[in-house]
Order: C-alpha cells, then sequence, then structure tokens
C-alpha cells in the first residue's frame, strides 16, 4: 500500500468515523472527556485512558494511548483553548481505531508504533473559548519556565515517554498562501532549535515528516498548504521540544471558503495524523522528497473572511468608481464564548475598499454594482453584516 492509497482511503471514509455531535460549539471537557471515557472502554483494551493532573480550575488532563511498537510519538492539542479542530479529528481518529482495529495496516501499525496523545490540554481555556489559561497565561509561551500546571503537564509528559516524534496541533488566523488569493488550508512547520535556525537531525526528521504530511494533503487541497512563520521563539513548546529531542511537526489548522465549522480541514488532520501514525511505523515518510516540505510559500495576508465585490463607490459631486469591500470578523467578538449564530448578526471589521481582484475570501457576495457613498465607509469600524448590506440594499 502506497501513502497515497492509504490517504485516499482514509479520505473516503471518513465520514463514517466522524462523530457529528462533537462541534466546535461543544468542544469542552464536559462533553469531550465522557466521550472519550466511553470511546476507551468500548476500545477493549486498544486504547487506554489516564489523568496526567488538573488543569488551574480543576479540570482533569487526560493521557490517550495505543500501540506496543518501539517508535514512540506524543501528540498533543487544544493548549489554546479556542483552537479545537484537531482536538474533534482527534477524537474522529479514536473512533476509526476503535472501528478499524482488524485491517492489516492497523494492526502493522499498533505493532509499530506506541502512541500518546493528550487532547484538550487547555481546558479551562476551552471552557472560556479563549487563547489563554485561566490565569490569562499564553501556555505555548510557558515551556521555559512551566509556570502553569498545564506546562508542567506536558514538559513531564514528554520526559517520561521520550517520544521520537511530536506532533504540536494548532489553528491558526485567516491566511493566504504566500501572496496568492488562496485560503490556507494548512501550515506546517518543523520549528527552529535555536536563533540561527540550524537543522540538526532532529529537525530535519521533522521536516522529513512535514514533507511527507504536504505531498499527501495535496491531492485534497492542493495550492492551499503553507509553512507557518520558523522565527525562533524560545518560550514557545514547539521549538523546545526539538532542542529537547523529539522531532516536532507543527501543524497549523486553517480555514476553508463556506465552511464557518472548519469540516474539512478537521477531515484533512484526521488523513494526515493516521497517515502520519502509519509511515513513522513503517518510516516510508523518509522516502519523500524534501522540496515537498522546503517548496512550501509562507503564510500571508491576502484573504478576506468576506468580499463583497462590484459596488460602486460614489462621492456627491458625481465622482464614482467600481469597488470591493473587505471585511474581518470582528476580533472582540470573536474572543467572546457568546457569537451570535446568525452570520447577519455577527460583526464585521471594515478593512479595505478597492481593487481586490487578487484577494481571496472564505465568503463572496456580489454587489451587482449597487451604490454605496464614500462618505458611509469608514476603515476599521466594526459594525452587524446585515446594517453593511442594509447599506447596499442586498
Amino acid at each position: 500500500m502506497t501513502p497515497a492509497t492509504l490517504a485516499g482511503s482514509l479520505f473516503s471514509d471518513y465520514e463514517e468515523f466522524r462523530l457529528d455531535h462533537l462541534r466546535p460549539s461543544n468542544c469542552k471537557h464536559v462533553i469531550v472527556i465522557p466521550e472519550l471515557q466511553q470511546i476507551v472502554a468500548r476500545s477493549k483494551g486498544l486504547l487506554k485512558l489516564q489523568e496526567l493532573g488538573r488543569s488551574i480550575e480543576g479540570r482533569t488532563i487526560n493521557l490517550v494511548t495505543g500501540g506496543r511498537g518501539a517508535k514512540r510519538v506524543l501528540l498533543w492539542s487544544q493548549m489554546h483553548g479556542d483552537e479545537s479542530t484537531a482536538t474533534l479529528a482527534l477524537m474522529d481518529l479514536f473512533s476509526f481505531l476503535d472501528q478499524r482495529r482488524d485491517e492489516k495496516w492497523v494492526r502493522e501499525m499498533l505493532g509499530s508504533v506506541t502512541f500518546s496523545v493528550i487532547p484538550m490540554l487547555n481546558p479551562d481555556g476551552a471552557e472560556r473559548v479563549q487563547r489563554y489559561t485561566a490565569v490569562n497565561i499564553d501556555m505555548n509561551r510557558d515551556a521555559r519556565t512551566l509556570a502553569t500546571p498545564e506546562a508542567g503537564i506536558l514538559r513531564e509528559s514528554q520526559k517520561k515517554l521520550s517520544p521520537a516524534f511530536g506532533f504540536n496541533l494548532h489553528d491558526q488566523g485567516l491566511s493566504s498562501v504566500g501572496g496568492t488569493s488562496a485560503v490556507t488550508a494548512i501550515s506546517l512547520l518543523a520549528p527552529a532549535l535555536d536563533e540561527r535556525r540550524s537543522s540538526p537531525s532532529v529537525r530535519l526528521r521533522a521536516m522529513r515528516l512535514g514533507a511527507f504530511v504536504a505531498r499527501i494533503l495535496g491531492k485534497f487541497a492542493k495550492g492551499h498548504i503553507a509553512t507557518y512563520d520558523d522565527t525562533y521563539e524560545p518560550r514557545a513548546f514547539g521549538d523546545n521540544m526539538q532542542s529537547w529531542g523529539t522531532s516536532t511537526l507543527l501543524i497549523e489548522s486553517g480555514h476553508w471558503p463556506q465552511d464557518p465549522e472548519k469540516m474539512f480541514i478537521r477531515k484533512l488532520n484526521y488523513v494526515a495524523l493516521l497517515s502520519s501514525l502509519w509511515a513513522i511505523g513503517n518510516g516510508c515518510y523518509q522516502d519523500v522528497e524534501m522540496d515537498h516540505y522546503s517548496g512550501l510559500v509562507s503564510n500571508g495576508k491576502r484573504v478576506y473572511d468576506i468580499i463583497i465585490r462590484g459596488v460602486t463607490l460614489r462621492r456627491g459631486d458625481g465622482w464614482s468608481c467600481p469597488a470591493d469591500i473587505g471585511l474581518l470578523l470582528d476580533p472582540v467578538q470573536m474572543a467572546s464564548a457568546n457569537k451570535p449564530d446568525n452570520l447577519m448578526d455577527r460583526r464585521f471589521v471594515l478593512k479595505e475598499i478597492g481593487d481586490l481582484r487578487d484577494f481571496g475570501a472564505l465568503r463572496t457576495i456580489e454587489g451587482h454594482g449597487r451604490s454605496i457613498a464614500s462618505t458611509s465607509v469608514v476603515i476599521e469600524k466594526s459594525s452587524p453584516l446585515s446594517d453593511l448590506l442594509d447599506m447596499l440594499q442586498l
């Protein structure tokens, strides 16, 4: 079986194993952990669950383990509480393993690797749908000080398990693939372990794994894979994991047009992680040309949440010109746990008006040449989408 064959099979059958009742809106400790306990119980020993410790507010932080092989892999997700895509993909992955344990490649993988997963590393942040812990510390800037119990748990797990590979799973902001209008679906990074961004063997292995992931996901999201900024950050876990001897790949979940719950990105994570465990087990990730990683371009900023295309900007003195309007979701409202469900009620910041033909968007609204007064355009103003569309009578 080739990597492409496996990835294609996982992609086509994914919906059989997706836990549809788990969504970003309910990806919280009180929902996820009981579900995880049920899956582990059903697996009859295939998966094991243990409590590693507690968060600042006393919520359990748990470890799921599987496999019996010599190649050890550590995966962790939701260290930023508002980044749930990979946590949901991991739950789907557990569901798959429980149901497909008898497939030949699954048996071989479980005999070659031992994987350890810490889903929802920041349960207090998940409860608030916020990036930070309950004491407002960014856990991914706490790898050096280990001030938070959550960060201490991750560090102790790495020391105890001594994994050869690590997967640092995040969600990223809305980005484009370099200077193109293509929305970034996934960005990858083998983090630097020093200021010089040197590439000793521990980082090269992570790069090779990144090349493997980029190659298999390119089949499903061609032109939508980018790389993340590799500036060395001495406080971050990815950078430190590399220096601690664990070849670490950062996977940042991006966005996809017309997919507000990021279900397609969740699917890409599922395919990438299962395929990677298999490839680590049999070593075939080493066969992929490094160009698949080194050739990736960096995330860019040529994409909006919404572009209203083809309006007419007018002044009272008769001047007019065709224009597009670029809108980004209001970050203040998006940081709130009480976001409106209705798109029309959500607030957007008007970022730009003019020629946006080279920009992409998650959603495009046709303006049909409708007029908007130049005096009504206030850059950086936040308004409900319904108000903006009312101005255009759309």
